[in-house]
């Protein structure tokens, strides 16, 4: 990952495990794990709730440009009545008919 060259404090990554395979989106989790307990912050944007729930401390879902629910996986998941962070997330995005 080019974005850790230089050792940074802190790393935006974007959709980064679209289009890879189960063994490259687990080996990605797990460095991801790894630099997150070194104390890295990382600011992960990702479509696969899955992914977040794995990966995040904190989440934020945005619909239309505007936070909608902001907090912990637990937190988000609570608020919005739901059983998963993707149910959360389908709800937030006004989609329940997909539920």
């Amino acid at each position: 990952m080019l974005a850790l060259i230089g050792s940074p404090e802190i790393v935006f990554l974007d959709e980064l495990t679209t289009g890879l395979d189960v063994v490259a989106r687990r080996e990605v989790w797990r460095t991801l794990k790894q630099l997150k307990a070194q104390g890295l912050t990382i600011f992960l944007t990702t479509h696969y709730m899955e992914e977040a729930e794995a990966l995040c401390d904190r989440v934020c879902i945005i619909r239309s440009g505007k936070k909608v629910m902001e907090g912990t996986v637990d937190e988000v998941i609570a608020a919005s009545g739901r059983k998963d962070l993707e149910e959360a997330y389908l709800f937030c995005m006004g989609e329940e008919e997909l539920l």
